[in-house]
């Protein structure tokens, strides 16, 4: 059975969760953070914050400006 432990979010991990939200990518921001990009986007999502980088076409990246 897997070991499932959860790390707890700190005021730190929050602020530079904030701080990256739109600048860099959701797989960049998990790694920085030591999470999944799963729990990025939620924490994100509750903290009413969009991860999505402006000027970045996700489905077509060679249309991005």
């Amino acid at each position: 059975m897997p070991n499932h432990t959860f790390k707890r979010w700190t005021a730190d991990d929050i602020a530079k969760l904030k701080n990256l939200a739109q600048k860099q990518p959701r797989q960049v921001i998990a790694a920085e953070l030591g999470r999944s990009p799963s729990a990025t986007a939620v924490k994100a999502h509750q903290l009413g914050l969009s991860l999505k980088v402006p000027g970045k076409d996700v489905e077509n990246p060679e249309r991005a400006t």
